[in-house]
């Protein structure tokens, strides 16, 4: 491995660090009374943005990654890299798996329905849904991009990156654990569906604008949804069949009972 190749792992390396000792550092109640302060607030967003913006920026900016590694722009035209057409071909591509990954969505949610079983309902606003939406395909593309570079295989970098998130996933897990709650199954089931579609798209089309587009017209549509099946009338806030409140926290969904 040259030192060209070694920069981006080392970039990489840095990241998951920073990820699994703040995740081991930030227990859920410490991580509640952090945010309790509106400095501690304000903290916590400028971190994230830091660590999921800036982090990859600046591996660009010391040209340890290229905006093609990234999927930010392509090689064949002139919009963003890309022409007219590449972009209406990769278009129709992230529709078709879009709605592939709305199919499991709709049956699930109708079996719940059907079970009398509520959905959990996000009550993030759209922007803070757009925003988490952007940090996790900027953290994810960021993963996708480290192996990409070195060994210039989608395929094979994308799984290595689906790995590598893996890894911060299992030390949320291992470091917070999981509620006996179905809604916590169905948080991280959603996640894993956003990544796996996420990865479908880049594998597709190699363009991370769409897979941020799909992504936060899933999600926002999966809000709708919930909301729509749990109303007010039907489901309380002071009841105890309330749904949950799906909220989120450090760009992984958690649910948050009312009880």
């Amino acid at each position: 491995m040259t030192d060209a190749q070694l920069l981006p792992v080392i970039w990489a390396l840095a990241s998951m660090v920073i990820a699994v000792l703040t995740t081991l550092f930030f227990s859920p109640t410490r991580a509640a009374h952090f945010r309790a302060t509106l400095n501690g607030r304000l903290n916590e967003q400028v971190g994230r943005f830091v660590y999921y913006v800036g982090w990859p920026y600046i591996a660009l900016l010391t040209q340890s990654l290229s905006p093609l590694d990234l999927g930010l722009a392509g090689n064949s035209g002139p919009i963003v890299g890309w022409s007219s057409v590449d972009w209406l071909r990769q278009l129709s591509a992230a529709l078709v798996i879009g709605a592939l990954a709305l199919i499991p969505i709709v049956l699930v949610a109708r079996r719940l329905a059907r079970a009398a079983q509520p959905l959990g309902v996000d009550e993030r606003s759209t922007g803070a849904i757009l925003r988490d939406a952007a940090y996790a395909e900027i953290h994810w593309a960021f993963y996708r991009a480290v192996p990409l570079a070195i060994l210039g295989d989608v395929y094979r970098a994308t799984l290595i990156g689906l790995g590598l998130i893996g890894v911060e996933a299992l030390v949320t897990l291992a470091r917070n654990g999981l509620g006996p709650k179905p809604e916590e199954y169905q948080a991280w089931l959603g996640q894993a569906l956003l990544l796996t579609m996420s990865a479908t798209v880049f594998i597709a089309t190699r363009n991370v604008w769409l897979a941020l587009l799909l992504h936060s017209v899933v999600e926002l549509a999966v809000q709708r949804g919930a909301a729509q099946r749990a109303p007010a009338a039907v489901w309380p806030r002071d009841s105890a069949t309330a749904p949950p409140r799906i909220r989120s926290n450090e760009n992984s969904v958690r649910i948050v009972s009312d009880q």
